[in-house]
This record gives structure tokens, sequence and C-alpha cells, in this order.
């Protein structure tokens, strides 16, 4: 499976009808992917090799109980979305989650699936371009923002470690929504994305 390629998480593949909008996402993009022929089994490089970037670090405005905060803070989970991605650092995002959060723990489990068989994206970020506004309320009655943004993932490659299969995937435009709860900071309660161009 792929990172939208990774958000369709499982972050590419085929969806299903349990898959949530992350899952989705990625899915929609693995469409545009090429696959080549499968090789040896990879070797995961290193973190620093995989993600060529300084590490996202969270603004001071995403400590603010307030709108703006709450946008501060989805567009740092998105960026860390894109961090964990390259990297599998599962620990850095999860600590951005609600533990229930189902999107979250999705993601999660297909990060820890894909390092477990030794599959690793290579070239994959996420880069937010614009935060496209916030409504209160969300999904969850406990949801206190939901924040939609318009981001940017440049083409990437994935490599199967289950089958050695190379799989390459071309630009994306994306949109995310991220719903957040306030408890002594910003938690995460759901997540989504999906292509600019779906339906």
């Amino acid at each position: 499976m792929a990172i939208l390629s990774l958000f369709s998480v499982g972050i590419a593949g085929c969806s299903s009808p349990g898959n949530n909008g992350a899952e989705e996402a990625q899915t929609s993009l693995a469409s545009q992917a090429a696959t080549e022929a499968p090789s040896a089994t990879p070797t995961i490089p290193p973190a620093d090799v995989l993600y060529p970037h300084p590490k996202p670090e969270m603004p001071a405005e995403a400590h603010e109980h307030s709108v703006l905060g709450a946008q501060a803070f989805s567009v740092y989970v998105l960026e860390m979305f894109g961090y964990t991605g390259a990297t599998q650092d599962i620990e850095a995002f999860a600590s951005l989650c609600m533990d229930d959060s189902v999107s979250c723990n999705g993601f999660l489990d297909h990060m820890k699936a894909t390092k477990k068989e030794g599959s690793y994206y290579e070239g994959y970020e996420l880069r937010v371009v614009s935060v496209n506004g916030s409504l209160y309320g969300g999904i969850r009655p406990e949801v206190e923002y939901g924040t939609q943004l318009a981001a940017f993932v440049p083409g990437h490659v994935f490599h199967d470690g289950a089958t050695g299969e190379i799989v390459r995937y071309e630009d994306s435009d994306i949109i995310g929504a991220v719903e957040v709860v306030w408890s002594d900071g910003w938690k995460v309660a759901e997540l989504q994305m999906e292509g600019a161009d779906d339906d």
C-alpha cells in the first residue's frame, strides 16, 4: 500500500467499505502510480535520508485555545503526517491524537505494518499550501473545531518489502480536514484527506 499514497491508509491500495477518508485518498492516488518489476527486499534507509528536511516543529500559536490555535495545530498535524509517513516515527504522530481516534489509529496501524514488512516511502512529504477555514463542531460531539486545509504531495516512491515491487506516485493536490478537541492542549479527534480532484 502506498501513503495519499499514504493517506489512502493505508495510504495506497484498494479501498474497502471499512476504509476511512485517509485510506480512500491514498487509494485514489494509487491509480496514478506506476509499478516496476520486483527487486530484492529493500533495506530501509535512515530517517534523515528518507526525510531530508527539518522535523516539523509545533508553532507557538498551536498552544492557544482559539480558532487560530486550532488552525496552527491542524497545519502541524498534516506536516507531521508527512514526516511520519517518511520516517516511520510512529510515536511522534501518536502523541498528537486522542487514544480512540479511528483515523489516527488506522494510519498508525498502517505505518506499523509497513515498517514490520520492511516497506518504506522514498521522497514522501506533505506541504500545507493554505488554510481554507474552520467551522465549530465536527463529527464527534466533543470536537471544538474542524479545519480544512489544502496540501501538496510531491511525486514519491513506495518500496514494497513484501513483494520487492517499486511503486511510483505522481504529484498530488490534497484537501485535508482535521477535527480537534481541547484537553490541556489540542488533540486530533479525526482527520481525513482526499485528492483535490476527487468528487
